[in-house]
């Protein structure tokens, strides 16, 4: 397979993002947000395409999106989120030009060195 991942990191399409990465837990039905750990990564910050947006039922929102791919792995909510199996298992957020995204969907291209996440944006933190 060829690895694509120099390009990921490549000096002149690469440009640095924040990923917010928390746990919580639902106590007494309310979300608790416990631990939250910024990570910087590098890689490339893309318009979404049609197909995309098709994927993100937020997507033809006025909140817009973004593509990200990286070669480190990012996650979105997945099972077990927020219980004391995998308190690790929410959607990363990401900081990009001062916007957080949230992550709703990720493509684990790891065959070709690389992790490819589309991020909708959010208002605050």
């Amino acid at each position: 397979m060829i690895s694509v991942d120099e390009i990921i990191n490549d000096f002149d399409l690469s440009q640095k993002f924040t990923v917010i990465r928390s746990t919580g837990s639902f106590i007494k039905g309310l979300w608790t947000e416990g631990t939250v750990t910024e990570i910087e990564m590098w890689g490339n910050v893309t318009n979404p395409t049609p197909k995309d947006l098709d994927q993100v039922p937020e997507g033809d929102r006025v909140t817009g999106a973004m593509v990200f791919h990286t070669k480190q792995p990012i996650y979105v909510t997945r099972a077990g989120a927020g219980t004391k199996k995998d308190p690790n298992a929410i959607s990363d957020k990401i900081i990009w030009r001062s916007e957080y995204y949230r992550l709703s969907g990720v493509s684990p291209y790891i065959d070709y060195g690389y992790y490819r996440a589309v991020g909708v944006r959010i208002k605050g933190d």
